[in-house]
């Protein structure tokens, strides 16, 4: 989606003074609308966080969330569980509110109270200086891109995948889409650019996912969303080790945050991937470090 089209899926769902902000903005400006019962709404722009007049009742928030959900937020429990859903345009909605478990597990997200809406874009060059570390004498290399939520690494891989798949010198790219926030497809057509040569699954576990690619589509470089748990390592390793460069993210403020999470220190020790990027804390979407295999700094600018 263009911001004309994100302002058309958004506009009707909000009350006519959220309708007015969201006129204001610029195409490109927008990152997160915080929604909070009782609270006043917050937009967060890349330049600066603003507190706005809204404050929602318990069910203005409950309709919000089921007209963002295009009116089957209920029905998609399996992604609720998980604390989020994938919008139109690859938009994600965050939900809290009363949990029920049962037998150990989260069974059912009730009295959503709190939403937290993460605007997705494309913006296009936004890896255009990751670009020459990560291709080297015609080969590509594994990297982890580090940084807080918010802060862009999404965005970057949506663009090295949209580069490393088209052009010339274009390689067979397998996009790991967990999440649906990568490539955005609806019916399983993306709809953000993610590159003529790229072959995408969505909504697929990393394990299997990563299987499937290897089994199935050759890819010579697999890129996925963030690195959560030792299952998603493990798909790391069986991709690298059977010569699949990966292009992943993990959540941390830098590599020493990392260094204290046990499966990405296990990975760090055993050298995985080539280079580690570390994004400005600040949401720019730049990078401020980037380091080898061995956690040595390198000369980025």
């Amino acid at each position: 989606m263009d911001w004309s089209e994100t302002k058309a899926f958004l506009s009707p769902c909000f009350p006519e003074e959220m309708r007015a902000e969201l006129e204001l903005l610029y195409p490109g400006e927008l990152r997160e609308i915080r929604v909070r019962v009782g609270q006043p709404t917050t937009l967060v722009t890349a330049s600066r966080t603003a507190s706005l007049q809204w404050r929602p009742s318990k069910d203005a928030v409950e309709r919000l969330a089921e007209a963002l959900a295009d009116h089957g937020l209920y029905a998609r429990g399996e992604e609720t569980r998980q604390g989020f859903v994938t919008l139109r345009g690859g938009h994600r909605l965050g939900l809290c509110g009363r949990v029920l478990t049962g037998e150990g597990r989260v069974r059912a997200l009730r009295d959503i109270a709190f939403l937290c809406l993460r605007i997705a874009g494309q913006w296009p060059g936004a890896a255009d200086a990751l670009m020459p570390w990560a291709v080297r004498e015609g080969r590509v290399r594994s990297i982890l891109l580090v940084g807080l939520p918010g802060t862009g690494k999404t965005t970057l891989l949506r663009d090295l995948a949209r580069q490393l798949g088209s052009g010339r010198q274009a390689v067979q790219v397998g996009l790991v889409d967990e999440r649906g926030e990568l490539a955005a497809c609806v019916d399983g057509v993306p709809q953000l650019e993610v590159g003529e040569r790229t072959d995408v699954l969505d909504g697929c576990p990393k394990t299997e996912a990563v299987a499937w690619f290897l089994r199935a589509m050759a890819p010579q470089v697999l890129i996925t969303d963030e690195l959560a748990d030792a299952s998603d390592a493990a798909a790391v390793l069986e991709a690298i080790y059977s010569g699949v460069p990966v292009l992943a993210s993990a959540h941390g403020a830098g590599l020493h945050e990392l260094a204290q999470r046990p499966v990405l220190a296990a990975m760090m020790s055993r050298r995985v991937f080539d280079l580690y990027a570390v994004l400005d804390s600040e949401g720019t979407g730049r990078i401020t470090a980037l380091y080898d295999r061995s956690g040595s700094a390198l000369p980025f600018h």
